[in-house]
């Protein structure tokens, strides 16, 4: 008899699929367990493509993704089949399994996902709920009738993992009997079957274990991830729109606090002491400050939609930019501070950054990211729209769509993404502010 080892990690309910399968069927195996983060040269040679788990290796012959496992054991083993004879009701246990696969993930998400997304993953699950109780079970015990079958597996892996998400994460509980009462009646038969019962994991250890694991996943603000968030500004200063525009990225409520830097508050100056600057993000009643670093803090603290890529290279040459724009877009607004001389050093210096920004920066793609708006688009597209309104403000065109027609494109792009064109500010009004404000500043500058 050929040498069967299963290469998993516990308690990944995937693993426990191929599990499940063996001991129904009765085969004996050696279970060699894994390090995901450091992944061992078995794993890589078993499963070169995916490089997950779980693995089974039969007679040095290896098999990938655990219902394609599960099927090939019904198939090389066939006593206890898991699968009906009948073609028309083993199309049905295919489609449930296959269905378990589809919208099980949303499952999962629950335990990797931050509370402003939590109403929607929570709703994915309950429809997936519904679907199964109206239509998989009827009157039946199990999916496949009166004993486990591969869509019982399947669903096992998916549906006794809810009942730890919902203990360890969600402190409520979703697969409530009286809304879904064949389905929670087919769990309990189902965590009852010997074979199954002997082999789930234990609940408390498997409760602390994704504990830890969204504490993790979330960069460990998984405590904190709802805790009061404010926003101390004054609008319209394009600093602090790149705040606005991560948070409304990420789906972060939070409270604006309007400040008059002229008469700094008290909050302001308890908050921000070494700069006494806006804007000052306040999180849990810890303080961030300067604008980008606020942005990179929301990116770390909210996972979803992220604003930095995955590559570590693209990752550096995002940031590369950030610090370019915050290096040279303060030439932007100098253009409206000065006159005469300073005012043609100030413009000449925003050519050189739009020429480089043109000539390097984004070559054929939509945003300097890619398809979707990154950290780099907020640095650069609080300099880039604020020099359209201070062009108009101080009456000169310096962003001419002829000279630079990347950077004038990717421009039109940004201002059209509906979380920015909801995000930006009045344009007249704004225009009327930079005017005025140019207006004092010049008018002191003379009187000195």
């Amino acid at each position: 008899m050929a040498e069967v080892k299963l290469l998993g990690l516990l308690p990944s309910p995937y693993v426990y699929r191929v599990i499940w399968a063996l001991k129904l069927k009765g085969i004996p195996y050696e279970f060699v367990k894994e390090d995901l983060p450091n992944k061992s040269p078995l794993l890589l040679k078993y499963n070169p493509v995916h490089k997950k788990i779980p693995v089974l290796v039969h007679g040095e012959k290896s098999v990938c993704e655990s219902m394609i496992i599960v099927e090939y054991i019904n198939e090389v083993w066939p006593q206890n089949p898991l699968l009906p004879n009948d073609p028309h009701q083993r199309a049905v246990a295919r489609f449930w399994a296959k269905f378990a696969d589809d919208k099980g993930p949303s499952v999962f998400r629950i335990f990797r996902t931050g509370e402003d997304e939590m109403e929607k993953v929570k709703k994915e699950v309950l429809e997936m709920l519904q679907a199964t109780e109206d239509h998989g079970l009827g009157d039946k015990k199990f999916l496949g009738g009166d004993q486990i079958g591969i869509a019982d597996i399947a669903f096992g892996s998916v549906i006794h993992w809810l009942t730890v998400m919902e203990e360890g994460i969600l402190g409520a509980k979703l697969l409530e009997p009286h809304k879904f009462p064949r389905l929670y009646s087919w769990l309990k038969n189902f965590q009852q079957a010997p074979v199954i019962k002997e082999n789930l994991p234990d609940f408390k250890e498997a409760v602390a274990f994704y504990k830890g694991r969204r504490e993790a996943l979330l960069g460990g603000a998984a405590s904190n991830i709802m805790a009061e968030v404010k926003l101390l500004g004054q609008l319209p200063s394009p600093y602090v729109y790149r705040v606005t525009w991560a948070l409304k990225i990420k789906g972060i409520q939070y409270e604006f606090v309007p400040e008059d830097i002229a008469n700094k508050s008290p909050l302001l100056l308890k908050y921000n002491p070494v700069h006494r600057k806006i804007p000052a993000l306040v999180h849990g009643g810890k303080p961030i400050c300067e604008s980008m670093i606020i942005v990179q803090y929301i990116d770390e603290v909210w996972p979803q939609n992220p604003l930095l890529p995955s590559d570590p290279h693209e990752r550096a040459v995002a940031r590369f930019w950030v610090k370019f724009a915050d290096d040279k877009g303060l030439s932007v607004f100098k253009i409206f501070r000065s006159g005469g001389e300073a005012m043609e050093q100030a413009i000449k210096e925003t050519m050189e950054m739009l020429q480089a920004i043109e000539d390097h920066g984004l070559g054929n793609k939509k945003f300097f990211g890619g398809d979707q708006i990154g950290i780099a688009d907020i640095a650069i597209g609080s300099d880039i729209h604020w020099l359209a309104i201070i062009e108009e403000a101080v009456g000169f065109k310096l962003l001419d769509p002829h000279r630079y027609p990347r950077l004038h494109g990717w421009l039109k792009n940004f201002q059209q993404v509906p979380v920015i064109k909801e995000n930006l500010p009045d344009w007249d009004e704004t225009v009327a502010f930079f005017r005025a404000r140019r207006q004092d500043l010049l008018m002191a500058a003379a009187s000195q």
